[in-house]
């Protein structure tokens, strides 16, 4: 009985043990990689199996781009499922919604209604500015504000519906990394949301096409629910990372890099280290493609999808 006690509390330690090393050995190698770079650069870690975090310049404000429509979505559900929002209310949209950049709706003729729930969609599945647009109307900014402050995002300020401005303009959107890692927790975990809502969220972000940052750190065919930002000289990504080790949250902002090419291969690189550490095994560097994102494939939903670009016809929900 001794023996099996000792040998227990052995196995035990030196699990502990090795625990303690990969927590180090994340720190370590994260530190060291971003003090490397002259441009600023953020990251922030959180362990959703034991509750650890980390991070590095985690408090730091950033310019939000993209990412910025993440709590846009999360306030959404969040009031959908206190019953105070209504995400199957159609709305109009015109000609003069329509906004550069990202997404399919600048190319669709105006007059036409679509569901909030599709809109939503739309906005991360391919971050359509235009529906975005749409989406924080309806939710309107106060009460994305008072959702935002409701969670503690200490540093999280949307204050631009359109997400497509830029600094030194003082009205862009900006957040942290810590802010993005917990805004992911708290969907992962289902805080403020109904599981249903989490899981629908979850696999938007699954579905979202950019897939040039923390996809290309992990192996082929890693489950990621990510969201990418990007503006001139702004690169960001977060999302949460599921492996058969546990889960983790991994949250990456880059502002001034001359390059965006070498803002891409950092991110890649820190999401391919904090893969290794977590999970023990060695991720094959892969080359970044010209093309920022990977092939999209369409998702599937009660409510229709958007076609193949050979096809041009959309489902008006």
């Amino acid at each position: 009985m001794l023996r099996k006690t000792l040998s227990f509390l052995i196995i035990f330690f030196l699990a502990a043990s090795a625990q303690a090393l990969n927590r180090a050995g994340l720190e370590q190698r994260l530190s060291r990689l971003t003090a490397t770079v002259e441009s600023r650069v953020g990251v922030a870690f959180i362990d959703l199996k034991s509750g650890w975090s980390f991070s590095v310049n985690g408090s730091r404000e950033f310019p939000a781009a993209s990412i910025g429509k993440v709590p846009v979505m999360a306030a959404a559900y969040h009031y959908y499922d206190c019953g105070a929002f209504d995400i199957e209310k159609r709305v109009m949209f015109r000609e003069s919604d329509k906004l550069e950049g990202a997404g399919v709706l600048r190319w669709m003729k105006g007059g036409r209604e679509y569901s909030l729930w599709n809109l939503m969609r739309l906005m991360i599945t391919l971050s359509d500015n235009t529906a975005t647009r749409l989406v924080v109307n309806a939710v309107t900014l106060p009460s994305i504000e008072a959702y935002v402050k409701s969670i503690g995002l200490k540093q999280t300020r949307i204050v631009d519906p359109t997400m497509l401005v830029e600094p030194p303009d003082p009205n862009n959107n900006l957040t942290s990394p810590w802010d993005m890692a917990k805004q992911f927790s708290l969907i992962h975990n289902c805080r403020g949301f109904s599981k249903k809502s989490a899981k629908q969220m979850i696999a938007w972000l699954n579905y979202q096409r950019y897939r040039w940052g923390i996809w290309r750190g992990v192996p082929p065919g890693t489950y990621v629910a990510n969201k990418t930002g990007q503006l001139e000289g702004i690169l960001n990504d977060a999302g949460i990372i599921y492996t058969k080790k546990g889960n983790y949250v991994l949250s990456i902002f880059t502002y001034g890099f001359k390059k965006q090419r070498d803002a891409r291969l950092l991110i890649n690189d820190i999401s391919r280290i904090t893969y290794e550490e977590y999970t023990g095994e060695k991720v094959i560097k892969r080359k970044l493609s010209r093309r920022p994102s990977a092939k999209w494939k369409r998702p599937s939903g009660r409510r229709g999808s958007v076609s193949s670009r050979k096809s041009r016809t959309y489902r008006r929900r």
